[in-house]
């Protein structure tokens, strides 16, 4: 009985926001090969590790905050790169693994991060480390801690200050940036976002979204619903020797199996890295390509076996 009540009640504090959202349609082939544009044969220049930080989620259903499945899905992708090794962290790098990382991808929610190890963080970037920050991982809680970890990604949640909800909005970009390079000077994204964050003076956004009502949201809002002002989505910072890209969005697991996010992503990796995207174009596609389509209907939001310790 008592295991019963425990699963009753853990099932009601799961939190599922914007069911209303889908997978966006798969793209043709020639449409996505439009996006990247013509490549060179080129390789990387050099051996890159690749450490993935990752936690366990415990508020959110299935197909949100998946973050292990996240994290096995892109280390399995990025391990098929020659001369990229991969390795992983919970929650936090050990000394050893921030001295032989070349970037760090963080997809988490960060239970416990002192003032210690958010130094040692800004530490690494400035001497030439750098971060891919997904979603969650640009929250900390008190105020302070995220005025701290902005200094760290450019931007980070502003307790009691910042919002998160749905994006209703399309997403206005800088195809300007070599993230964004051949993109339409729109992108439509089915997924979250934050705002009102702690924001440096110095973050270059390239890419500003209006906001909505905030929370939950059962169904897609009207433009008159929508604010006057842009917030961030999309921006990169940089800090010292190293640069770092950082997404608000990235809260549906199916997002990360569209091939625009997908390519983002791996664009921001090359800028971070400076090296050529090449090697990781066919990533764009791995796993997601069917009958001349490249993504996915699956909404992911049933799927058995999420971690959560």
């Amino acid at each position: 009985m008592k295991s019963f009540l425990f699963i009753l009640v853990f099932g009601f504090c799961l939190q599922a926001q914007h069911l209303w959202q889908k997978p966006k349609a798969p793209l043709k082939k020639e449409v996505l090969q439009e996006l990247i544009g013509p490549l060179q044969n080129k390789s990387l220049s050099r051996e890159i590790k690749v450490l993935w930080l990752y936690g366990f989620d415990k508020h959110h259903t299935p197909g949100a905050h998946d973050y292990v499945k996240v994290k096995d899905l892109m280390l399995g992708l990025l391990k098929s790169v020659p001369k990229i090794t991969i390795d992983e962290a919970f929650q936090f790098p050990t000394e050893q693994q921030f001295a032989e990382a070349d970037i760090i991808c963080m997809y988490l929610h960060f239970e416990n991060l002192s003032d210690q190890k958010i130094t040692q963080l800004q530490n690494y970037i400035e001497a030439g480390g750098h971060v891919i920050a997904l979603h969650e991982s640009v929250i900390i809680r008190p105020s302070e801690k995220g005025e701290k970890l902005s200094k760290c990604l450019g931007c980070a949640w502003n307790e009691g200050q910042s919002k998160w909800g749905a994006l209703f909005d399309k997403i206005k970009i800088d195809n300007s940036h070599p993230i964004f390079k051949n993109f339409p000077a729109q992108l439509s994204l089915s997924d979250e976002f934050y705002w009102d964050l702690h924001q440096q003076e110095n973050i270059n956004v390239i890419g500003k979204v209006k906001s909505g009502s905030p929370r939950h949201s059962k169904k897609p809002a009207s433009k008159d619903q929508l604010s006057k002002e842009y917030h961030p989505v999309f921006w990169t910072y940089e800090l010292g020797k190293g640069r770092v890209f950082a997404t608000s969005a990235g809260h549906n697991t199916f997002t990360y199996y569209d091939p625009k996010f997908r390519l983002i992503l791996l664009r921001a990796m090359a800028w971070c890295l400076q090296e050529p995207i090449n090697p990781f174009i066919p990533l764009v596609y791995k796993g997601i390509e069917q009958d001349g389509l490249i993504g996915t209907t699956n909404p992911m939001r049933h799927w058995k076996g999420k971690k959560r310790r």
